[in-house]
C-alpha cells in the first residue's frame, strides 16, 4: 500500500526550518499516538499526473494538524486546502502549456523550511512563470478556475503578472512573469509603461528587480509544499539575497518573519527588530523541518514528530 504522507501547512501553528539533528536529544523525540513516520512516496506534479481534490488535500492536512493542535480552525483549514489545490492545478495547467514554473520568494522559503505556506504574516503563494506571453498564463488561470466556478475566485493583472484572489481564499496566489536572457534571469512582468516588475520594485522597494544567474534557478528541484511535491529553484540563492535581507546562505533558515512591517498610522514601512525574528523562539509552538541522514526531512513541533519525508531532490520534471 502506498502511504501518502504530506507536508504540514500553516494553520494556527506552523513553521519549519532546517537543522542538523545531531544537536537534538533523540531520547526526547516523541511520536504522536498512532502516527506513522514512513517515507513519503509522493511524485512531483507532471502533465499526466492526477491532481488531488481540495477535499483530499483538506483531509490529509487535518490528519497532520490533529497530531499537534488541540483545536482546529475549520475555516482556515478549508481555505488553506483550496489554496494548495489551486496551486497544484495551476502548476499542472502551466506545464500543459510548456511553461516552466516554480515556487519563488516566500513560497520557495516556505517549502524548504515549512513544507507549506509561511505562517509569519505571509499572505500569498508566489509562483515564477518563465514566459513573457501573458496570454498563456491567463489561459492557464482560466482553465484552473473554470472547473470550480462555485468558489467565486477571480484574478486580475498586476505589475508583475497576475494575482488570484477572492472566494474562500484567505491567501492569494501571485504569478510573477520572469524572462531568461542568455545566462541571466529577472522578473519582467507585463513590460509596459507603468506596468512591469520594474514598476512594482520601484514602488515597494525603491530598486530595480534583482538579476540572477540561470544556474541559480535551473534545473528545478522538487520539494513538499502542502500535500504535493512542486518545483523549487535549483539553488537557494534567490532566497539568500534580496528580498531576504542579503545576510548570507543560512540567514533565511534562522530568522523567521519579515524584516519590515507596514505602519498604517505613519503610512510607511518600519524595520522589525531582530529580537522578534528568531526562529529558535518558535520551536515549541510551530513545526520545524529537521534534516536527517540520507537526505530525509523530519517535521517536528517541539519533541513531537509529525512526519518524515524524502527531502528536496533533483527529479526530472
Amino acid at each position: 500500500m502506498t502511504l501518502r504522507i504530506v507536508g504540514f501547512a500553516v494553520l494556527a501553528t506552523i513553521s519549519f526550518a532546517f537543522f542538523n539533528t545531531s544537536s537534538v536529544d533523540s531520547n526526547k523525540i516523541l511520536l504522536s499516538p498512532n502516527s506513522d513516520t514512513a517515507i513519503a512516496t509522493k511524485k512531483p506534479i507532471r502533465k499526466a499526473q492526477p491532481l488531488p481534490t481540495s477535499v483530499e488535500v483538506e483531509t490529509t492536512l487535518e490528519i497532520e494538524l490533529r497530531r499537534v493542535a488541540v483545536q482546529i480552525d475549520t475555516q482556515k483549514l478549508h481555505s488553506l486546502a483550496q489554496t494548495y489545490a489551486l496551486t497544484y492545478s495551476l502548476v499542472h495547467e502551466l506545464h500543459q502549456r510548456n511553461v516552466s514554473v516554480t515556487l519563488t520568494f516566500g513560497s520557495h522559503l516556505g517549502a524548504l523550511r515549512h513544507h507549506g505556506v509561511i505562517p509569519f504574516e505571509e499572505k500569498d503563494v508566489d509562483l515564477a512563470a518563465f514566459t513573457t506571453n501573458a496570454s498563456l498564463i491567463e489561459s492557464a488561470i482560466k482553465a484552473t478556475l473554470d472547473v470550480q466556478p462555485h468558489l467565486n475566485i477571480t484574478f486580475h493583472e498586476s505589475d508583475f503578472g497576475f494575482q488570484i484572489v477572492g472566494g474562500v481564499l484567505q491567501t492569494y496566489i501571485d504569478i510573477w512573469m520572469f524572462d531568461v536572457s542568455g545566462t541571466e534571469i529577472t522578473c519582467v512582468g507585463h513590460q509596459q509603461v507603468n506596468k512591469s516588475c520594474r514598476t512594482w520594485y520601484k514602488m515597494f522597494h525603491a530598486t530595480l528587480p534583482p538579476v540572477y544567474s540561470y544556474d541559480a534557478w535551473f534545473p528545478f528541484r522538487t520539494a513538499l509544499f502542502g500535500t504535493e511535491r512542486v518545483p523549487v529553484p535549483a539553488t537557494n540563492k534567490p532566497i539568500e539575497s534580496f528580498h531576504f535581507d542579503d545576510k548570507g546562505p543560512n540567514f533565511w533558515n534562522t530568522t523567521c518573519g519579515p524584516d519590515r512591517r507596514w505602519n498604517e498610522t505613519l503610512a510607511k514601512w518600519l524595520k522589525v527588530d531582530m529580537k522578534e525574528r528568531k526562529c529558535s523562539d518558535k520551536y515549541e509552538t510551530y513545526p520545524f523541518v529537521f534534516l536527517k541522514e540520507g537526505g530525509f526531512e523530519q517535521l517536528r513541533q517541539g519533541a513531537m514528530v509529525i512526519h518524515e519525508v524524502a527531502g528536496v531532490s533533483h527529479e526530472e520534471m
